[in-house]
């Protein structure tokens, strides 16, 4: 690398990619010590620093923001929106303060950002054009879901929304089956909240019987619920509602123990 492309580099503004708390919270428990038990300091440090920030919604942003930063502060704050509707054009003139210097971030709704949202768009543009990207750590929903569920997490894949279209969604669920008789792979799929029970209904119908099936709703909020049971003792004793809240499904095998090799 030249001299010239690092003193470039250098020009450039730092983009942070930027946790936000995944429990549902109603505003009267939304405070500064809520979001500080989900929310490491140093994430907070930079709600409180940073004045530019890519959002995918700008009511939940300063939901969020207006707790950390001073009013003044707040005014002064630049919110963009980048969100499923954005168009290729949007992803450079998002960035283009960033390219010229200044520090950002990319806001995730709930959870880690980037990670089925359109912010990862962005990171790769970043990439490109040599802006230094640091992701900050946070609460991950579907890392939080593995570990609680029980199924193997040696292996693991992540799909992100099913189809919202039932016949659509069914084939995808039958074609996972059959990919998961012959890797053995967990699987973990999500879904938008008023579509959870649909989901299930799907899930418990078209799936082996002898399949495991996690489901972990509201994680980190007052109505966080997780169980893994088999598809065929659902069928047998009646699905549990979801309700309309955040919820990540996961279907595969029971842990083992998996001896290390020491050769």
């Amino acid at each position: 690398m030249l001299w010239q492309d690092v003193l470039i580099m250098s020009r450039k503004g730092t983009l942070f990619l930027l946790p936000a708390p995944i429990a549902s919270f109603d505003d009267a428990r939304w405070s500064l010590d809520s979001v500080a038990l989900e929310i490491p300091n140093y994430a907070l440090q930079l709600y409180s620093k940073l004045d530019y920030f890519i959002v995918e919604s700008e009511k939940s942003a300063l939901r969020l923001l207006s707790r950390f930063k001073d009013p003044k502060d707040l005014n002064r704050s630049c919110l963009v929106i980048f969100d499923e509707h954005s168009i290729e054009a949007d992803v450079a003139k998002v960035l283009g303060p960033i390219e010229d210097g200044k520090d950002g971030g990319i806001l995730s709704e709930a959870g880690l950002p980037c990670i089925a949202d359109p912010g990862g768009r962005l990171v790769a543009y970043a990439h490109q054009r040599g802006i230094q990207v640091v992701p900050v750590s946070g609460p991950s929903s579907l890392m939080l879901a593995l570990s609680a569920s029980g199924l193997d997490a040696q292996r693991f894949i992540f799909l992100g929304y099913l189809p919202s279209e039932s016949r659509t969604r069914i084939s995808v669920l039958r074609r996972i089956s059959n990919e998961f008789l012959r890797d053995g792979i967990t699987r973990i799929f999500i879904e938008t909240p008023y579509r959870n029970n649909a989901l299930l209904r799907d899930c418990v119908a078209n799936l082996p019987e002898d399949l495991m099936l996690c489901v972990a709703s509201d994680l980190a909020g007052l109505s966080m619920r997780i169980w893994t049971k088999e598809i065929g003792f659902l069928i047998a004793s009646g699905l549990p509602e979801i309700g309309k809240v955040p919820a990540v499904f996961i279907i595969g095998k029971q842990a083992e123990i998996h001896p290390r090799n020491t050769t």
